[in-house]
């Protein structure tokens, strides 16, 4: 009697575990919200790859909920939510890293695992992975860039004066920023790159950056504007309301280069006209709203307790690398699998 029980026992758990095994992957999602730009090309992203996995994997091995936040609180409410479905895995990009820390401690504490998209929040412990495009590398090589470029000028002794035009607050502009300074001040040229106004807080729109241009030419000496060499920005989308800016502006003006992020077409297709480009290049840093995919591929694999990419998960961070574009690349970009992947979603 005693040896029959404890096959059965041993029946039933075999058919618990076999039950629990065969339950579907919950995932969480919570991103900024955005209809156009950037965010909305990488929301598109998400939900189009969570709905290519739910295609792959089917409806019995994979649940998700999704939601949007155009501001923290909306955000924490969104994940406050989905945590009450009980979720395996969640994956957050935050709008500002740490308005959302308290509640990105609640979704560890719950149990489910968490992946950290794009936005870092920093001295946080406990999460799974976090994912980003390579921003320290981008600006490294803005940098880079910018000293070959006015290399010769540099060498004969000038001064090169630039704007600077940043995200916003979060660490994707600080560490863009900090990987440019980085490189510049390991050169013989440090002194020679000299900012002539504060930074720019652009919050990612064109038509702010366009306001705060117009703003700069309109009260500078003329021959401040005629002195300016560069403007350095964060993203292709800044470049658009700067181009704007200087496209009805009436005085001399000398700026040879804009440094950028992004591989946007629509940006690239300005500069393919030398008329529309008034006489300045573009180098540009490809990071691509479709970079999200990766961050839901990564959260799959980690709830199926799989490596990512040939690498075990724990509490690493994957950094996604990039690609510069300028006047001699961009035929070579616009012919790549980068772009091709991009703008998979059609119009």
């Amino acid at each position: 009697m005693k040896k029959l029980f404890s096959l059965l026992l041993a029946a039933l758990l075999i058919v618990t575990c076999g039950a629990a095994l065969a339950d579907p992957i919950k995932v969480g999602i919570v991103t900024p919200d955005a209809d156009h730009g950037f965010t909305g090309e990488s929301v598109a992203h998400a939900r189009a790859e969570i709905e290519a996995q739910l295609a792959a994997l089917g409806a019995e091995n994979l649940e998700y909920k999704f939601g949007v936040g155009a501001e923290p609180g909306i955000q924490i409410a969104a994940i406050e939510d989905i945590l009450t479905w009980n979720p395996d895995v969640f994956v957050l990009w935050p709008n500002e890293g740490e308005a959302l820390r308290a509640t990105a401690e609640s979704i560890i504490a719950s149990g489910a695992k968490l992946i950290v998209y794009d936005r870092l929040i920093e001295g946080l412990q406990g999460f799974d992975a976090e994912i980003m495009g390579d921003n320290v590398s981008i600006g490294e090589a803005m940098g880079n860039y910018m000293i070959e470029y006015f290399k010769e000028r540099l060498e004969a002794g000038e001064v090169l004066q630039y704007l600077l035009f940043i995200g916003d607050s979060s660490t994707v502009s600080v560490q863009r920023t900090e990987g440019m300074l980085s490189s510049i001040n390991a050169s013989p040229y440090a002194a020679q790159f000299v900012q002539v106004q504060q930074s720019f807080q652009t919050d990612w729109s064109n038509a702010k950056s366009q306001e705060q241009l117009e703003g700069w030419l309109n009260t500078s000496a003329a021959e401040a504007i005629a002195d300016l060499d560069l403007i350095v920005t964060h993203d292709d989308e800044i470049v658009d309301g700067l181009m704007n800016a200087l496209s009805v502006f009436q005085g001399e003006q000398n700026i040879k280069l804009i440094t950028s992020v992004g591989g946007r077409r629509e940006t690239l297709a300005t500069f393919d006209d030398p008329a529309r480009s008034l006489g300045v290049d573009l180098v540009t840093y490809f990071f691509s709203p479709s970079y999200i995919r990766e961050a839901i591929r990564l959260a799959i694999a980690d709830a199926k307790g799989e490596q990512y990419q040939g690498q075990d998960i724990a509490g690493q961070q994957f950094l996604i690398p990039s690609i510069e574009i300028d006047k001699d690349s961009v035929e070579a970009y616009r012919g790549s699998q980068e772009y091709i992947d991009r703008y998979s979603l059609g119009e």
